[in-house]
């Protein structure tokens, strides 16, 4: 009696274990990587499967979770399970060590003024997902704000970014203004001066920002360009009928600046349009003045886009302003010219002997 009683009990244990086993679901591994300023933490987690599990990462280390050193970079890493019923599972993870805020260079420019002068703090970072400065300054972005401090302030520029916080710091040292009739009027000369090449170099960095232009040398951008840079140096005043390479340029310049116009070397109807147009958004002269001649003027806001002044000949304002006068009326003059051109055989030499862009 005993032993049927044991043969049952013993019948009955295997065909628990064995339904046990039939109905353990398939085991599963994953894992996860947290970077931190200079380390990963990997951590694996299974479900399932038939206990005990055993755990063998890439690396050879068999605990649940594990912390290594890295320098900045990305990394992967492995995890194998292995449970009772020697079933694997396998899983891969990664993670990014960023690198640390990297501040080349911050500094003032003057390093001492006088009060009522402004200086410029320029500063080089790299790796930052933000950067402020003290003082009241704030969240800057660019490379660069200007400062008008009444007594000597030392400004610290912090860089942040999820692997940590750099800092750098600039003095601006404030003299007291002197006394004295010249020497007074002097510096108050010089302090003017100063605020205006701050504002010059605080504009430039907010045309860079817009327009992609760079800042080392800070440009003189005419008022009212709102597109590309313009950059081109014209020996003469340009009109229709006119040709030659330097019209070509400024046909590809048009086009660059959203204008369509066939880079053709012959200045026709067609570009005089559109200079007329570019004129007018570019503020160089108004919708009522503005005709397409290309007179000191447009020369001097070509120029101007170069980090450069008027031609010699324009530098008087009296010509210049004279000259412009007589934009309208030598445009006329000229468009006359070129529409009996049309057709006749050539224009004083001017004309091209190509296409045109009025064809």
């Amino acid at each position: 009696m005993n032993i049927r009683t044991f043969g049952a009990s013993a019948l009955t244990l295997v065909f628990a274990l064995g339904f046990g086993v039939a109905s353990a679901s398939a085991l599963s591994v994953s894992c996860s990587g947290t970077p931190a300023i200079s380390s990963i933490t990997w951590v694996a987690t299974t479900t399932d499967g038939v206990a005990p599990i055993a755990l063998l990462w890439g690396n050879g280390s068999t605990s649940t979770s594990q912390t290594i050193l890295y320098s900045p970079g990305t990394y992967a890493m492995t995890i194998q399970a292995t449970d009772a019923s020697s079933t694997v599972a396998t899983s891969t993870c990664s993670a990014v060590v960023q690198a640390p805020p990297t501040i080349t260079s911050f500094t003032a420019s003057p390093v001492s003024i006088t009060s009522g002068q402004s200086s410029i703090l320029t500063w080089s970072v790299s790796n930052a997902s933000s950067t402020s400065i003290n003082n009241g300054v704030g969240v800057v972005s660019g490379t660069s704000t200007v400062v008008s401090p009444t007594v000597t302030t030392t400004y610290t520029l912090s860089a942040l970014s999820p692997a940590g916080t750099t800092t750098a710091s600039a003095t601006v040292t404030v003299n007291a203004t002197s006394t004295g009739g010249s020497s007074t009027l002097a510096q108050q000369i010089q302090a003017l001066l100063q605020q205006i090449r701050a504002l010059q170099q605080q504009i430039a960095q907010l045309i860079a920002n817009q327009f992609g232009f760079g800042t080392t040398t800070p440009p003189i951008i005419p008022p009212g360009q709102f597109g590309k840079a313009v950059c081109i140096s014209l020996s003469r005043n340009i009109g229709v009928g006119d040709s030659g390479d330097d019209v070509k340029k400024i046909q590809e310049l048009l086009t660059e600046n959203g204008f369509a116009t066939p880079a053709t070397g012959y200045f026709g109807p067609m570009t005089a349009r559109s200079m007329k147009h570019f004129q007018e958004r570019s503020g160089i002269a108004s919708s009522t003045a503005s005709n397409g001649y290309v007179g000191p003027l447009t020369r001097g806001f070509f120029e101007r886009a170069c980090g450069k002044g008027l031609s010699k000949h324009s530098e008087s304002s009296e010509a210049e302003s004279s000259e412009d006068k007589r934009e309208n009326s030598t445009s006329n003059i000229r468009s006359g010219k070129s529409d009996k051109a049309n057709t006749g055989n050539g224009n004083n030499g001017k004309r091209s002997n190509g296409s045109r862009d009025d064809d």
